[in-house]
C-alpha cells in the first residue's frame, strides 16, 4: 500500500486560525507533497515532515491542487531549500502558479471590493494587497486527468473551485486527497465554499465524478479526513444543489 501522511498545520491569520491539511506521499524515490501551505509556512511544513520521519530534502515533487495562496504560499521557499523539487500542476493552473497570469482569486477580490464600503472595503483591500505579495514559482511540468504520479497515485481532474483544480486518488486505499474540491463542515462532507468557487456548475460535475470513484475516505484540505458513508454524503450534496 502507498505510504502517506495527511499533515495538520495551523496558520494564525490574526482574526482567526486556519488549519490546513497538505499530504505527503512516500514512494521509492522520496516524498511527493500535495500542496504547499500559506506563505511563511516552510518551517511548519518542515516540522510536520520531521514528525513523520522526513525532511524537505526528501521531497522529490510538489503537486499543486490549484493556485490559491493557501496552497502555493510556501512553494517558492521550499524550492529554494531543495532546488531538486519538481513542481507539478494541472495545465490550466500553471501560468497562475508561475505568475505569468494574474491570480483569478486576486481578480475576484478586486471585483468584489468594488461592491463594499466602510470596514468591509478596508478589509477586502487589505486581502487583495496580501494576495499581490504571494510569491510565484515556475511549474516544471503539467499533469492531466488520469495521469499517474507514481504507482497507485492517480491525478483526478476536479475543476470548478478553479479552472484546473486537481485531486489525487490513492487507489489501493480508496482515498481521495480532494484539495478544495470538497470540504468538511461540522463532521460532514460539504461542497467547496461557494464564495470562492469560480464555476459552480463545473464544481458540481466534479462532485459527481468523485461520487463515482468508489471511495472509502476523502481528505479535504480544509477539514481533514472524512471516513463516513462517502457515496451517500456526495449524493446528498448533489441532491441539495439540484433542489435549491
Amino acid at each position: 500500500m502507498t505510504a502517506y501522511t495527511v499533515l495538520s498545520i495551523t496558520k494564525d491569520l490574526g482574526f482567526t486560525k486556519s488549519v490546513i491539511h497538505p499530504a505527503a506521499i512516500r514512494d521509492e524515490s522520496g516524498i511527493i507533497l500535495f500542496d504547499a501551505g500559506y506563505p511563511d509556512q516552510a518551517d511548519d511544513i518542515e516540522q510536520a515532515l520531521a514528525e513523520m520521519g522526513g525532511t524537505v530534502a526528501d521531497i522529490t515533487a510538489i503537486v499543486l491542487s490549484h493556485h490559491d495562496h493557501d496552497h502555493i504560499g510556501s512553494l517558492a521557499e521550499l524550492k529554494r531549500r531543495n532546488p531538486k523539487i519538481r513542481v507539478l500542476s494541472g495545465a490550466k493552473e500553471a501560468d497562475y502558479i508561475s505568475g505569468k497570469k494574474t491570480s483569478l482569486r486576486l481578480l475576484q477580490a478586486l471585483e468584489y471590493n468594488k461592491t463594499l464600503t466602510g470596514d468591509e472595503k478596508e478589509f477586502g483591500e487589505r486581502f487583495a494587497r496580501y494576495l499581490e505579495t504571494v510569491e510565484h514559482c515556475p511549474v516544471d511540468d503539467v499533469v492531466h486527468d488520469r495521469d499517474y504520479l507514481c504507482d497507485g497515485v492517480k491525478v483526478i481532474g476536479t475543476p470548478g473551485h478553479t479552472p484546473g483544480h486537481i485531486s489525487l486518488l490513492l487507489e489501493e486505499e480508496k482515498l481521495l486527497l480532494a484539495g478544495d474540491a470538497l470540504a468538511i463542515e461540522n463532521g460532514k462532507l460539504a461542497k467547496a465554499n461557494p464564495k470562492f468557487t469560480l464555476d459552480k456548475e463545473e464544481a458540481l460535475k466534479s462532485v459527481e465524478k468523485i461520487k463515482n470513484l468508489n471511495l472509502e475516505r476523502i481528505s479535504c484540505y480544509h477539514g481533514n479526513m472524512y471516513s463516513g458513508p462517502v457515496k451517500e454524503e456526495l449524493a446528498r450534496i448533489l441532491a441539495e444543489e439540484r433542489n435549491a
